[in-house]
């Protein structure tokens, strides 16, 4: 039963403006008033979206000057077949229009658009239509009297040229919009399962529906498929009028509750489907059971609601289920928890800790304003404990076990809360150093916010900074959840042969928390608590022998991406800062020896050497990019890693380094900062620090002085083997030279890997300039790195992950050494993720340990105690995400409307709301390759510019770019170099100026300009970017606060990579983001992301896939287990003065024999504890046979006379090498006379390169084709009119970037 109503409360209306407001066509009318928020800007821009990409744009009875599928890219189904496509048979078997149909230049799509490499999920090539069916499916009990739906759409009529338009006589062709309501009754005793049922509405226009009975539970469901159809037959070139656009179906059955959950887990399942009892899907069922999904959409999105009430648990079945193009999805924000009576003052902890031990504050301590200040932080988690057990028993009985479980795990997390806190309460020396980093994080925490401040307002004064931070709400202060974490940590920080750090059944520590919520202080504070604590144990004796804690590495911090590590180098250079002037305050507490930090990373991201900074700086000074203040903006130092002070905030330019003497060192790159008049500490000055910012660039400064705090892509690591003089980094040294540092041995020839240290006859360096006499004397071993922190663990997967984990065993074995009471000492391992799957398999493939994941997960993933999510409102915004799919229309036009639309809509709600809108005036474009990013990056400076430039079809605002009219682009991709990441960064945070950026403000100073009088305006220094574009080197580290507007174009491949990207926008939850998520229609993982898009953002961290590493698998270990043994070697024999270390060294392998079957032992035994006895088995044999041939290469050098050295020198005659690249291996056994071991540069380089080299002479062409086989004919393609449209295949540029590196 079907009929034709008018739009009522029951019916959902098809246009955002439909009969809401009278458009008066001057000025863009909104359906809601707008408020002055952030978020009222962002909604208006999902208003402006939905106008100019679904329609009706002037209401319900709308007349465009413009074609409406021109116009209008989404909402749409075309006629179902086409008259005179009978040549094309495909054509005329499907459902849908072939795209060469109509407005063929915009619409025209074919698979080349597809930006993926997995061939399982490239789009089909032949076939692509615009739909011409839409709906969605859902369940009902099968006892249900029936259900209504509600279909409504438009269609528009050309008006000629000579016809009368609203009583005027029309010049141009224009659309007049006729609306369709109807209301159909589905009886459900009417169905046929297994049936499609057709229900005429009006001419070609059918409802159809398919249904099926399940009976597998007590009183059965039907599943239901409804699709709104466009049956017409049409020409090729299809008629506008035979279109349907805007089209909806929505359904309910009297307001009841009557839609049933896709999948409910409260209801146990099947036998045989159950997941197993502790598994990760059995926990995930557990603590996503009321998210719940009601209906999925087809070809568009599905939507629905539920009556809520807030004194009720959410409702398991929905009123209204209905179908959407533009689906949205607002994630909760994610806050810490608030524990009534803890102190989370950084300054007054500081202050608490400073006082004596707990017996001097009563028999048991109850007054110790310490205890007072923490304990509620422990009552108040096992109180929640206690709430949460009691829940157990409310849940069914099928999920009881597994939230046991993990109730189990929470209480060991408790346990280990409380053992922190005691130790912290008893230990004097724990407490001076709780005391210690809290001050320093205090600090770090100030600093950090006045240079961010002073970044995003060049203009302010160092104390209107400082004064605007302190007066803020929270200026240094702990979220709860990071106290929480540093109390777990410190029993292990202080005692490093504790069991949990070090035994056979040590833990690594998880920092679980979503992105954005400050997981880097809070292991900044760990770091700064090592700091301490080592220094204060000083000088110990051990069986091994004398280790020194008052220098060397304490913290080595690991990242997968160089712009991560780049801007996290800020963050921790601003803790290194504090720490070191709190030490030069109290050295005979903290020690002479400076805090440093140093930036390990790869040559193309700084120099190796001092004397290659020094080079490049004079190059900058001879063509003036140094030479005076400010011009070294657009000249790239590679030493000069840092944008800002990290202490007062003030620019840094090449001009502010120096190379030479410094403190009593020789041959440094001195960074200081810029303030002439000597306040900030790090600058010239009297009293100042003497050698400026404690940050090193240069490897070899890193490896000479020994920086407490180590910053390092994974990558770097492959090259230990290579880098003898790297065994400082851990602790293994040879001499301590007053004037140069820490220098290695001479080789057996009186080479050394370092040359700068040149003794005089006397031995000793005479007094030079500022330099005094300084002497060589034998080192004591340094303490290895306590504290490895791996940041962004989910990165560390695939192949990558795999080689990192064959590594790990040589990192370990290199940091070990032997406690003074004899206990074994490995360093404390702490990583952290927001997105993590499997993780306890890939912690233990990798590190050899269990996992402690905190906070940990107990019944509900919304609710961990320390962190909680709350249900978005207009007085908690948050993240909005959006979906387009614009099925049919090439994705290149998809992204220009789109691009075009948003960046216009952000200029009208800068127009109406000033800087509320600012954070949506800077678009940020995710791509899933450098590809796709370099054609959107041509079409911006080219179509998307020319567009808005220019007056449109819509009554949007024209927008010039800030760079002089044109758009200012800006780009996050491993095409730009390192050091000019920090500039991009810094420009990211600019914001736009209402006086100088607004509509009327351009024309004002576009009036003045042509009258010849001065404009306001601003340096170009300070224009803000209009777009940056960016691949996956975005998805993490990046940390702008102003930004709020996102394009993510195509589904990244994996889901981790989504949310880490997404939630790049929207970190100030006054300035909420808006990602808009344009998939490509032509994959399907793509479309089936959008056809279930809201259930699949509400569980997305549910989604994530699971990581998988095989560091010892046997492909694995054939190919890194060379690198992983010389590297071990070469580090923990630098100690020695005929060790293997220096360079000219590798022929010692035969004296160090004995150490050498020790170091293949300590390998294996880690191999075993990581993967099996099995595996370690093979290892020992494998790295017996590697020593074998160790042996047997020095041998064959020495009959020809020869010296073996590890590879540099290689060119000379008398040289031979150990080690060759792994691209010079192509995958073969080593030929005679060829190095043996083959050692990757890189963690990344897993498979050789094929390097093809085609000669232009045929003659020199070989043709190596089998006997017999056919010959090769060129296959002639085929026709557009056979292939509907271009037929060229996607090919694949390489994949997303890969970051170094």
């Amino acid at each position: 039963m079907t009929s034709k109503t008018a739009p009522s409360a029951g019916t959902p209306s098809t246009g955002s403006s439909a009969g809401t407001h009278a458009h008066d066509g001057t000025a863009y009318v909104f359906d809601e008033e707008l408020g002055h928020s952030s978020a009222s800007a962002r909604a208006g821009i999902v208003e402006v979206l939905k106008r100019e990409l679904i329609g009706p744009a002037e209401g319900d009875t709308e007349v465009l000057t413009t074609p409406p599928d021109d116009r209008y890219l989404l909402g749409r189904i075309a006629p179902t077949r086409l008259s005179g496509a009978a040549d094309d048979l495909e054509a005329a078997a499907s459902t849908g229009a072939p795209v060469t149909g109509v407005e063929e230049e915009t619409t025209n799509a074919t698979a080349e658009e597809d930006p993926g490499e997995d061939t399982d999920d490239e789009p089909v090539r032949r076939g692509l239509m615009i739909p011409a069916s839409m709906g969605l499916r859902f369940q009902v009990p099968a006892d249900l009297d029936a259900i209504a739906v509600h279909v409504s759409w438009g269609t528009y009529e050309p008006v000629g040229r000579n016809d009368a338009v609203d009583g005027r006589e029309s010049r141009t062709t224009r659309y007049c919009r006729t609306p369709h309501y109807h209301t159909v009754s589905l009886p459900l005793a009417e169905f046929t399962p297994g049936r499609t049922q057709d229900y005429a509405l009006e001419g070609f226009v059918t409802l159809r529906v398919d249904s099926y009975r399940d009976a597998s539970e007590p009183g059965g469901r039907y599943l239901v498929e409804l699709a709104l159809c466009n049956d017409q037959v049409t020409p090729r070139r299809i008629p506008v009028n035979a279109w349907m656009f805007q089209t909806q179906i929505h359904v309910d059955s009297e307001n009841r509750d009557v839609f049933l959950p896709v999948h409910d887990a409260l209801i146990p399942p099947p036998p045989g489907f159950e997941p197993d009892v502790g598994s990760e899907e059995a926990r995930l069922e557990l603590q996503y059971r009321d998210r719940l999904e009601f209906a999925v959409g087809r070809t568009c999105s599905a939507e629905w609601k539920v009556h809520s009430d807030p004194d009720k648990p959410e409702p398991r079945r929905a009123f209204q289920v209905r179908t959407t193009w533009m689906p949205t999805v607002e994630t909760p924000q994610t806050k810490a928890a608030d524990v009534p009576g803890a102190e989370l003052n950084m300054q007054a902890l500081a202050a608490a800790a400073t006082g004596p031990a707990d017996g001097s504050f009563g028999p048991d301590g109850s007054d110790d304003p310490l205890r007072l200040g923490l304990e509620p932080i422990v009552s108040a988690y096992t109180a929640w404990l206690g709430e949460q057990e009691t829940s157990v028993t409310t849940l069914p009985e099928h999920l009881r076990e597994t939230a046991a479980e993990a109730l189990t795990e929470a209480r060991q997390v408790r346990d280990q809360l409380a053992e922190g806190l005691n130790h912290l309460l008893a230990d004097p020396e724990a407490r001076r150093c709780f005391a210690f980093m809290n001050r320093v994080m205090a600090d770090q925490r100030v600093r950090s916010q006045v240079t961010a401040v002073r970044a995003a307002e060049p203009n302010i004064s160092e104390k209107e900074a400082e004064a605007r931070v302190l007066a803020g709400a929270h200026p240094h202060h702990w979220r709860v959840f990071q106290l929480a974490f540093i109390l777990m940590q410190l029993p292990a920080l202080t005692d490093p042969g504790l069991p949990r750090r070090s035994g056979e059944l040590a833990s690594a520590q998880l920092l679980f928390f979503p992105t954005g919520g400050g997981k880097t202080e809070a292991y900044l504070g760990l770091a700064a608590y090592a700091f301490a604590i080592r220094r204060r144990q000083g000088l110990l004796e051990t069986p091994d022998g004398a280790i020194d804690g008052r220098a060397g590495v304490t913290i080595l911090m690991r990242y997968t991406l160089r712009l991560l590590t780049s801007q996290q180098f800020q963050r921790a250079a601003t803790l290194v800062c504090a720490a070191e002037l709190v030490r030069r305050e109290d050295t005979a507490t903290w020690g002479e020896e400076p805090f440093r930090i140093g930036l390990w990373v790869g040559t193309a991201v700084s120099p190796k050497r001092v004397s290659e900074a020094e080079d490049e700086l004079k190059r900058l000074r001879e063509r003036g990019g140094a030479g005076n203040r400010g011009s070294g903006a657009g000249h790239r130092f590679s030493a000069l890693q840092l944008g800002h002070c990290p202490w007062c905030g003030r620019p840094l330019t090449p001009a502010d380094v120096t190379v030479g003497p410094a403190a009593g060192i020789a041959d440094r790159v001195i960074l200081r900062c810029s303030d002439k008049l000597g306040e900030c500490p790090f600058s010239e000055g009297d009293g100042n620090v003497p050698d400026g910012l404690p940050v090193l660039t240069t490897d070899e400064e890193i490896y000479r002085l020994a920086p407490a705090f180590v910053i390092a892509t994974v990558d770097k690591l492959a090259r230990l083997a290579r880098e003898g003089h790297a065994a400082t980094l851990f602790g293994h040294v040879a001499r301590r030279c007053e004037r140069h540092g820490y220098v290695p041995y001479p080789g057996y020839d009186s080479s050394s890997d370092y040359a700068g240290c040149t003794l005089g006859e006397d031995g000793r360096h005479k007094a030079k300039g500022k330099l005094p006499d300084a002497t060589v004397r034998p080192a004591t071993r340094l303490r290895p790195p306590d504290l490895i922190i791996q940041d962004e663990l989910h990165l560390i997967t695939g192949a990558l992950g795999t080689t990192v984990g064959l590594f790990e065993t040589a990192v370990e074995t290199m940091c070990a050494w032997t406690a003074p009471d004899g206990r074994p000492v490995r360093p404390l391992l702490v990583a952290s993720s927001a997105t993590v799957r499997n993780v306890a398999d890939q912690v233990h493939s990798l590190y050899g340990r269990d996992v402690t994941i905190f906070p940990p997960q107990v019944l509900d993933a919304s609710d961990t105690f320390f962190s909680r999510t709350f249900p978005a409102d207009k007085a908690h915004p948050g993240r909005l995400y959006v979906g387009l799919s614009t099925t049919g229309v090439r994705l290149t036009a998809a992204e220009i409307q789109t691009t075009q639309t948003l960046m216009a809509g952000a200029q009208l709600l800068f127009d109406r709301l000033g800087a509320a809108a600012d954070p949506y005036m800077t678009l940020v474009g995710y791509f899933s390759a450098t590809r796709e990013l370099a054609g959107m990056a041509r079409y911006m400076q080219d179509d998307i510019q020319t567009g808005l430039a220019k007056a449109g079809r819509s009554r949007l605002p024209r927008r010039l770019g800030t760079d002089f009219g044109a758009l200012h682009l800006g780009e996050l991709t491993s095409r730009i170099a390192s050091a000019d990441i920090t500039a991009t960064l810094d420009r990211m945070a600019l914001a736009f100026d209402p006086d100088i950026d607004s509509t009327a403000a351009k024309a004002a100073a576009m009036a003045a300009w042509r009258a010849g009088k001065p404009a306001e305006g601003r340096n170009s220094a300070a224009n803000p970017y209009d777009v940056v574009l960016a691949t996956s080197m975005l998805q993490v580290g990046v940390d702008v606060p102003r930004l709020g507007l996102m394009l993510v174009v195509g589904q990244p491949k994996n889901t981790a990579e989504y949310i880490q990207a997404t939630s790049r926008v929207g970190r100030d939850p006054n300035r909420p983001g808006l990602v808009i998520t344009l998939g490509n229609w032509a994959r399907p993982r793509d479309l089936a992301h959008y056809e279930q898009f809201r259930h699949f953002h509400e569980t997305f961290y549910a989604r994530v896939e699971p990581l998988t590493v095989t560091p010892f698998s046997v492909t694995s270990i054939d190919r890194g287990l060379d690198g992983a043994l010389v590297a071990t070697a070469r580090v923990t024999q630098a100690g020695k003065r005929d060790g293997l270390n220096p360079e000219h060294n590798a022929g010692c392998v035969a004296e160090q024999e004995e150490a050498l079957d020790l170091l293949v032992k300590r390998l294996a035994d880690r191999i075993g504890a990581a993967a099996g006895e099995e595996e370690a088995k093979y290892s020992r044999d494998r790295l017996s046979s590697r020593l074998g041939e160790w042996k047997k290469r020095r041998r064959e050098v020495e009959k020809k006379g020869g010296e073996l050295v590890y590879e540099r020198g290689a060119d000379n005659s008398r040289y031979f090498p150990l080690l060759r690249s792994a691209e010079a291996s192509s995958n073969r056994s080593p030929q005679p006379d060829e190095p043996p071991f083959v050692v990757a540069g890189s963690m990344r380089e897993v498979q050789p390169e094929i390097n093809l080299l085609v000669s232009p002479d045929p003659q020199r062409l070989a043709d190596a084709a089998l006997d017999g086989a056919p010959a090769w004919q060129r296959q002639e393609p085929k026709g557009d009119e056979e292939t509907g449209g271009d037929s060229g295949e996607a090919v694949s540029d390489g994949g997303a970037d890969k970051e170094e590196r």
